[in-house]
């Protein structure tokens, strides 16, 4: 299997969703918030939680925060290889700059997985104290840096896509314009079909 395939990856994080959207509902069940809310609640509002969540509600939390540490390892490996790919994808487009960004929006990516763990940590803490103001505010910001590093990458990615989409147009409406034109054309539509090859 390619190195740089998204099958595992991508089959990996759908899969821990499942567990996960289970645990979040039993949540939402036991106090009418799930764990998004509580990653970004905060020290006052995260301690409103607890209380709502009762012992269900925090048991199923630990689970999830635990469950999230293979989790990350699965998007942010899966985010990374997107964002490879788009690269790849945009340095046939001619959009050269964006392309040589891909590295550092790799990085961002792998960041935005680190403050994760970060964040997981912090609220295992505060879930197994009843609460704990300094570990809740640092969760609270490294799940923003978290969301924010996903936002990006989920928008450079979407940016290639769209580019080397327009630019495949481009090159299949040129082509139809002149029965000579096609030959023309070849090289710049088999490169395409070549780049969605190698990285599939």
């Amino acid at each position: 299997m390619n190195r740089n395939s998204l099958t595992v990856p991508a089959c990996a994080t759908l899969g821990l969703l499942v567990p996960l959207a289970i645990l979040d509902r039993r949540m939402i069940a036991a106090g009418s918030s799930g764990i998004i809310r509580f990653e970004l609640a905060g020290p006052d509002r995260g301690a409103e939680i607890l209380r709502a969540w009762g012992v269900e509600g925090r048991r199923a939390a630990t689970a999830s925060l635990l469950l999230d540490f293979p989790f990350l390892v699965a998007y942010t490996t899966l985010s990374v290889r997107l964002t490879q790919r788009a690269g790849n994808l945009l340095s046939t487009t001619g959009a050269r700059a964006l392309a040589d960004a891909a590295p550092m929006v790799m990085a961002v990516q792998v960041g935005a997985g680190v403050c994760d763990a970060f964040e997981n940590t912090a609220l295992l803490v505060v879930v197994a104290r009843g609460g704990n103001r300094r570990m809740a505010e640092l969760a609270r910001r490294a799940a923003r840096m978290k969301f924010a590093g996903l936002a990006a990458g989920w928008m450079y990615d979407a940016a290639g896509a769209w580019l080397w989409l327009g630019e495949g147009l481009r090159l299949r409406r040129g082509a139809r314009r002149s029965g000579s034109g096609l030959l023309s054309r070849a090289p710049g539509l088999f490169a395409h079909w070549h780049v969605v090859r190698s990285y599939a």
